[in-house]
């Protein structure tokens, strides 16, 4: 029993570490102009260097696939997992983040295209020279359960029904609100208040309070 689960042991860190992104030495990756930095801090939090803006947004696209690709916005997900995603599938083609996002490419300008495309660009480089166990240890579990399935090419479609998912899911207190609603009809105002408790800015300061760009490079510990 020992044994099995040191065997379990290492293959689950073996598919959470597969995926893991490359953090030093040098990347050729295909369509940059020029050098590019990637620089991260001492939480792993990248800091991103170009001397264009395509190259900027390539780097990026590169850089977010090799962290965190795994993705919902199109309403596809029971074209993997059936029946059991269906209900979330017709939520997101309710909302018609992807539909609407199809809309609202022809309204934009012609920079901000030009920089989605050069995101997915570098999604694409990223995405083209790996496996899936090797993009996000979500594929490596689908692929032990017998769901073997690769990522599309990402678009800037995609990037900008994300932005879509994103305001939903930062979309405030919404539910706080009615829950605060629903309390109040049985608890009094002290008693709601005790459970939904005013926010206390003061015990949490922003995460930069400080810092400005030094020679190119921004300085968290340099006076703003």
């Amino acid at each position: 029993l020992v044994c099995v689960a040191l065997l379990l042991a290492l293959a689950g860190f073996s598919v959470l570490r597969r995926p893991l992104p490359q953090t030093s030495g040098t990347i050729e990756v295909p369509g940059l102009q020029a050098r590019v930095d990637v620089i991260r801090d001492a939480h792993g939090i990248p800091q991103i260097y170009a001397e264009t803006d395509a190259d900027l947004m390539r780097a990026q696209g590169y850089v977010h696939a090799s962290e965190r690709f795994f993705h919902a916005t199109a309403g596809r997900l029971s074209e993997l997992f059936g029946e059991r995603t269906l209900e979330t599938d017709q939520m997101v083609r309710t909302m018609g983040w992807r539909r609407v996002a199809e809309q609202e490419w022809g309204l934009l300008r012609t920079d901000t295209r030009a920089a989605l495309s050069a995101y997915a660009d570098g999604v694409n480089a990223y995405l083209a020279e790996r496996s899936p166990t090797e993009i996000a240890a979500e594929y490596s579990v689908l692929r032990l359960t017998g769901l073997a399935s690769h990522p599309e090419p990402w678009t800037p479609i995609d990037s900008m029904a994300w932005l879509k998912a994103m305001a939903w899911d930062l979309r405030g207190n919404m539910e706080d609100e009615m829950d605060r609603v629903l309390l109040s009809l049985d608890l009094t105002d002290d008693q709601v208040a005790q459970l939904h408790p005013e926010y206390d800015a003061s015990a949490r300061s922003p995460i930069v309070t400080g810092g400005r760009v030094v020679n190119g490079r921004f300085d968290a510990q340099a006076a703003a």
